[in-house]
This record gives structure tokens, sequence and C-alpha cells, in this order.
């Protein structure tokens, strides 16, 4: 009788503790991982089970609803990566431009020929010719040679032979006087090899006096001869801008 009262003592006892265990066990306080109570308290199952809520996670677990699981310490997360700074492009270098070429020296001008017709007169007078008379005086010869010289440089040249008079005398008269003071130039050069064919000869009388007639110096100037030909001589001419 007294081994029955003992036994049932000691199970009462053990009923009694596992039910503060079990109160116990019941007062744990809920967080977002698990269903609460209006107190706050983690709502149990019949079977003393923890009710887990939709939010749940390992590291939300409560050991005392979990059978002694801890939460997992959660490693931070690291910290994002600092977004790439933009660093501004260095300017690009400014182009080298190569400085423009001097300009080329402007060449002087080259001397152009020019070809151009002159007219040269060689004038026999004063003392070429005596009053009245054709014949040549001695000193008509150098004037003369002169012409000579002139016809031999430029073969291809005519000439033109041209008496004149005074203004003593019949107008007719002094024509004749002077086509024959031409013909005796005329006669002349072609005694120094001056081909005829090149010799025009012309008597003008008394017509366009270089002199006046009124002083003896004045007559003795137009009784005269003209000697003319035309060349072609090369000028030098520098042309110009």
């Amino acid at each position: 009788m007294n081994t029955r009262k003992k036994t049932t003592l000691i199970v009462a006892a053990i009923a009694l503790l596992g039910a503060s265990a079990s109160l116990q066990a019941q007062n744990v306080r809920a967080n977002p991982g698990y269903w609460g109570d209006s107190n706050g308290i983690v709502v149990r199952s019949g079977f003393g089970l923890c009710w887990r809520s939709g939010s749940w996670t390992p590291e939300l677990a409560i050991p005392e609803c979990e059978g002694g699981v801890t939460a997992k310490a959660v490693a931070p997360a690291p910290a994002p990566a600092p977004a790439p700074v933009a660093v501004a492009a260095a300017p690009a270098p400014a182009p080298v431009v190569a400085p423009a070429p001097a300009p080329a020296p402007v060449a002087a001008p080259a001397p152009v020929f020019r070809t151009q017709m002159v007219d040269k007169a060689v004038r026999l007078e004063g003392a070429s010719f005596a009053t009245g008379s054709s014949r040549l005086l001695p000193g008509a010869g150098p004037k003369l040679d002169e012409v000579v010289n002139a016809a031999r440089q430029y073969p291809e040249a005519g000439l033109t032979v041209t008496g004149y008079t005074d203004s003593q005398g019949n107008a007719q008269s002094n024509v004749r006087l002077s086509q024959a003071r031409a013909d005796a130039v005329k006669a002349y050069l072609v005694g120094k090899g001056v081909a005829a064919s090149r010799i025009t000869t012309d008597g003008k009388g008394a017509a366009d006096p270089v002199a006046d007639n009124t002083t003896a110096e004045g007559r003795a100037k137009n009784r005269r001869v003209e000697v003319r030909y035309t060349v072609k001589e090369e000028t030098r001419v520098r042309v110009t801008q």
C-alpha cells in the first residue's frame, strides 16, 4: 500500500514538472516569423508546436519553437560597389597646323625683245652742193658713207633719197635740180656697192625748208639731200605688271 502511494506521488510530480515546462514553453514571445496571440505569445498547436507565419525564415527561428535550432548569423550583405565615377576624358590635343609655306619669290619679269620699225634719216646739207649745181662736193663723202654702212648692216632695208633746193630760181627748175641732186647721191651709193634696186629717188624743189631762205646760211641748209631708210630693230623692253 505504501509503495503504491509513493509511485503515485512520483508520477504526479513528473506531471506537474511537464505541465510547468509546457506552460513555460507556451509563453515564448512571438516574432514576425510566428503567429502570436493578443499578448504577443507564440501560438502553439495541440501538440505544442509553434505556428509559423508566412514570413518565417531560418533567421527568425525561435529556439524554443524549433527544438534548439538557433538563428543563423546572417552575414551583412556586402556593401554595393561604388558606382564608377566618370572621369572626364582629357581634351584631345589641338591639331598641329603646319605653317603656311612662304610665298614663292616673285621673279622679276624677264626682258622682252620687241621688234619695231625705226625710220632713220641722214641729211646732207650745207657744203654738199654748190648753188645751182647737182655735183657733190668733197664734204658730202663722210655723210654718205654712213648711209653705205647702214645699207650693209640692214640688207633688207630700202633707201629713199629726196633732193631739195632753196627758194631762189624758177620752181620747175628747182624741182629738176632737186631730182638731179637725189640722182647724184644714188650714183654715189651704187658706186659703193649698194644695189640700185634698193634706192628710190625724188625731187621736191624748194618744198619743206629746214631753215630761213632769207639768209645765206638758211639757204645753204635748204640745198640738201635727205636719205631715209626704215629698218627693223629689236628694242629691249621690260614688261611691268
